[in-house]
């Protein structure tokens, strides 16, 4: 069995644990501080009058009048995600952490049996609001695998628990609609169509060659087996890529100091990407102007650490990029390749030049965000702060700034989007 805990408006209930005039009141949490920006959490209370994850502040003012608009604080989200996660092993240790607000826990023993399980979830319930907040709830879900789990605790909420047991599937599952499912959204849905799949029934039932059709390989053999209540083995993914993009506030958008915001967001690629060591071998430039498209160039690279010749090659791909304002910029560094497979530099002044990208991460890490940082980048230091990814939870040390190195010159080339 499989329990699986899901933090119930996660961003918006920290806001509210935190600051108890919030609490009771409808809330938006919002990115930055702009009119083109969107709600990325709400509190139930917003979401009682239509206000959801995406939803554009003018019209989350048009369905909720009374709405709080707060910026979001993505460290203060860290800090309460480390103290849930101290208050739950507290009840059962944690077998995996898929999002800053969804955690699995997988039951062995006498902790399969029904009302152990609930007992543990309870409890769970229980040290979160004693260890982390009051204010902070969740939906748990228990089934004999983590997609049937997570689906049981999308079907109470706020503060639900729910079990599926493996001798009511598949009829438990009947009543839910196809997109109920985690992971299956308009795009699976109508694939599922093209094979006379409309209801949760049809799909419980269908063959495994009908459902790998549909998705298109070998994943619709997954979901066969994770519909009759199995836990198939599913293989990690690689890593490919690490980037960052952010959309402009106004005073940023002309060209030059659009500029200083691409290389901030290099400067965090680029630290990441050594802080879970990884070399690139691509950077990719990917630039959405204002009312025209979008505009991307990317370069091959040798191996590369240091944000030194990483700057020189995005500061080429920025000289052929053709749009005086601009209104979102991302950067991208790809073909990552692990620090085991990759040979040490030959040249004594690469080996240096390396070494100090991670002594400057070391010194952002202990002394703070851009402690220590090229002057290229002063106009946009402050831009693009921090954000919480869907499918990890950063560490709050993780440095921000990067490296030096030297540099070849490769072929650039463009794609136009």
């Amino acid at each position: 069995m499989i329990l699986f805990l899901d933090l119930n408006s996660f961003f918006a209930s920290v806001e509210q644990q935190l600051q108890p005039k919030l609490r009771g009141r409808p809330i938006g949490i919002i990115p930055n501080d702009c009119d083109s920006t969107c709600c990325i959490a709400a509190s139930y209370e917003a979401k009682h009058f239509g206000v959801k994850t995406g939803c554009g502040i003018r019209e989350a003012h048009e369905r909720c009048p009374g709405i709080t608009l707060v910026l979001a604080r993505p460290d203060e989200y860290i800090k309460a995600h480390h103290k849930i996660l101290e208050a739950v092993d507290t009840i059962y240790p944690v077998q995996g952490v898929y999002s800053i607000d969804e955690m699995s826990f997988k039951l062995t023993g006498p902790d399969r049996e029904i009302d152990r399980a609930r007992e543990l979830a309870m409890g769970m319930k229980r040290a979160i609001r004693e260890i982390a907040g009051e204010y902070l709830r969740c939906s748990i879900g228990i089934a004999p695998n983590r997609m049937l789990a997570k689906t049981a605790s999308n079907m109470m909420k706020p503060d639900g628990l729910v079990v599926i047991q493996r001798h009511e599937i598949p009829d438990r599952l009947h009543a839910l609609d196809i997109t109920d499912f985690p992971g299956i959204a308009d795009g699976i849905r109508n694939r599922l169509h093209r094979y006379g799949i409309h209801t949760t029934k049809q799909l419980c039932s269908a063959s495994k060659q009908t459902l790998r059709k549909a998705w298109g390989g070998v994943l619709g053999e997954v979901w066969y087996h994770w519909l009759k209540g199995d836990d198939p083995h599913i293989a990690a993914t690689k890593r490919r890529n690490c980037g960052h993009q952010h959309v402009l506030a106004p005073e940023l958008r002309e060209a030059e100091k659009a500029r200083s915001v691409a290389i901030r967001l290099l400067h965090k690629a680029a630290a990441r990407m050594r802080h879970e060591g990884f070399w690139c071998t691509k950077l990719t430039l990917n630039i959405k102007p204002i009312e025209a498209p979008s505009w991307v160039a990317y370069v091959n690279l040798e191996p590369c650490q240091d944000t030194v010749r990483l700057l020189h090659h995005l500061d080429q791909l920025w000289k052929l990029q053709p749009h005086p304002f601009i209104f979102c910029v991302g950067v991208t560094l790809g073909g990552l390749v692990r620090d085991s497979q990759i040979e040490q530099p030959l040249f004594e002044q690469d080996r240096k030049q390396t070494n100090l990208a991670h002594t400057m991460d070391q010194i952002n890490r202990k002394h703070g965000h851009a402690s220590i940082y090229y002057g290229a980048m002063h106009e946009g230091k402050d831009a693009a702060p921090r954000r919480i990814p869907f499918a990890n939870v950063p560490d709050l040390d993780l440095p921000d700034t990067g490296g030096m190195g030297a540099f070849k010159q490769p072929a650039l080339k463009l794609k136009q989007a």
